[in-house]
């Protein structure tokens, strides 16, 4: 099963006396700065996330409405930094770590906090703080093991976390960053206005882009229908010598089936081109269990086709060890009642991706997530998802391509699985109208997409015109 998820103490309660305002309101990205901040510790993945509010709090607490924060009132703020590190510890309850944030940081990013998991708990047990450094100095955030909160809760007032790094140098691990900015942080207006300066032109990201991983639905073509500029797309990709992968979520067709519609829609690729959750839930199963484990399948002929060309058993539900969940259009109840009773019974219960709805022509109709969310319902057990925004799909396509994060572009449609899942990888991310998000769902989430066009033919002709610039 996933690994409880690391928490985030945004600390934000001092008093911004040197900006003659409060500084956790100053706007980044049209927001508030402590929004902001909120964002991205929530697209990184960290929960809970506690928000430590002092001075102002009535006009700060307002600006994470919505949010899935849980905010926390430190009365004596004006003691020091250490006051508010303990009353965060004390509402810690079972996290197994903790990434400790400060509020005025904006070039923090989700792929920065979830590395700094990822990190430790590759290191775990043998190191239990992570700190992010740039040519060796230590900056912030910081992440903290739980074997180090009591200390940290008896920190005296007016001491951050930091003092504990000397004590314990055996235990820290540095991580190191390429860019300074990512950890500058704005104690002055001065500081502030210049980090406001150092933002660079959001079309910059595409210069040094070497390879694209791509959805398909909703981004490609909609239904059977080829959405604008498909064809000119992949002729741009030709002319650039870009590496490219096209990775979806929905796990009912085979990887030969997608080459065919392209094919259809007057795009020649190969299958080495394609990567669906259906392959990545069969890695996976090869990785927990031998050919000829039993599996019982909720999917389409993609999914069973994935897993039984790898050596599993598909059974007929009247036993398994594993029940694997995928887009099936023509799912029966039946076919819910099996898996109900097998994942009762102990069987795994795998899904293939979470997307809640599914575009066709004729507009959203419900996906696989819906599929999960009933059997979980029927079952109070939470399945294992391979699909965005997990990293399976990304991570297995970087490493076909030889690329590394920084120089690959995600494109997709949908906030919470394309971009979200790009977001938490650190790969530039872009956005477009043409399938299931509008722009109104961009203003209205917590996830940012890095750009947004209204569909292939507006991204590939403002990679064109940068090029000429």
């Amino acid at each position: 099963m996933p690994d409880t998820p690391v928490a985030a103490v945004l600390l934000a309660a001092g008093g911004s006396s040197r900006f003659g305002q409060p500084k956790q309101l100053l706007e980044w990205d049209g927001r508030p700065l402590i929004a902001h901040l909120a964002d991205v510790a929530w697209a990184a993945g960290l929960s809970p996330i506690l928000v430590v509010l002092g001075a102002g709090a009535e006009r700060i607490a307002p600006a994470l409405a919505g949010r899935s924060v849980q905010l926390l009132q430190n009365y004596h703020w004006e003691q020091g930094v250490g006051s508010s590190v303990s009353l965060a510890v004390s509402a810690l309850m079972e996290s197994p770590a903790a990434i400790f944030l400060q509020v005025d940081q904006p070039f923090i990013t989700a792929g920065l906090l979830r590395a700094l998991v990822t990190t430790w708990r590759n290191a775990s047990p043998h190191r239990g703080i992570v700190v992010p450094a740039w040519e060796g100095r230590p900056g912030s955030p910081v992440l903290f093991e739980r074997t180090f909160f009591p200390e940290l809760a008896q920190l005296p007032a007016d001491v951050g976390g930091r003092a504990l790094f000397g004590a314990h140098a055996e235990q820290l691990l540095l991580y190191p960053v390429e860019d300074p900015l990512l950890l500058a942080d704005a104690d002055t207006p001065a500081e502030f206005a210049r980090l406001q300066a150092a933002r660079r032109d959001p079309l910059a990201l595409l210069r040094p882009i070497r390879a694209v991983i791509s959805d398909m639905d909703g981004v490609l073509w909609r239904g059977m229908s080829p959405l604008p500029g498909l064809q000119d797309f992949f002729a741009f990709l030709e002319e650039r010598a870009l590496k490219y992968m096209l990775v979806t979520n929905n796990a009912n067709q085979s990887v030969t089936q997608y080459v065919e519609k392209l094919a259809r829609l007057g795009v020649v690729t190969t299958p080495e081109h394609v990567l669906n959750s259906a392959e990545a839930a069969g890695d996976y199963l090869l990785q927990q269990a031998a050919p000829g484990t039993r599996v019982y399948v909720v999917g389409g002929p993609g999914l069973r086709e994935a897993l039984a060309r790898r050596g599993f058993v598909l059974t007929e539900g009247e036993a398994a060890d594993f029940v694997v969940v995928g887009w099936n259009p023509a799912f029966t109840w039946e076919d819910m009642a099996k898996a109900t009773l097998l994942i009762r019974g102990g069987a795994r219960f795998i899904g293939t991706n979470p997307d809640r709805s599914f575009p066709l022509e004729r507009g959203l109709v419900p996906g696989a997530g819906a599929q999960l969310a009933l059997l979980e319902a029927a079952t109070d057990v939470r399945p294992l998802v391979m699909g965005k925004p997990e990293p399976v799909l990304y991570e297995q396509s970087m490493a076909r391509m030889g690329v590394s994060p920084a120089e690959t572009l995600v494109i997709g449609d949908r906030l919470d699985t394309d971009i979200l899942g790009g977001l938490r990888l650190g790969l530039p991310t872009a956005m477009v109208l043409s399938g299931i998000h509008s722009m109104e769902d961009v203003r209205r989430s917590f996830v940012h997409p890095d750009l947004i066009f209204d569909d292939l033919a507006a991204l590939t002709a403002a990679w064109r015109a940068l090029d000429k610039s």
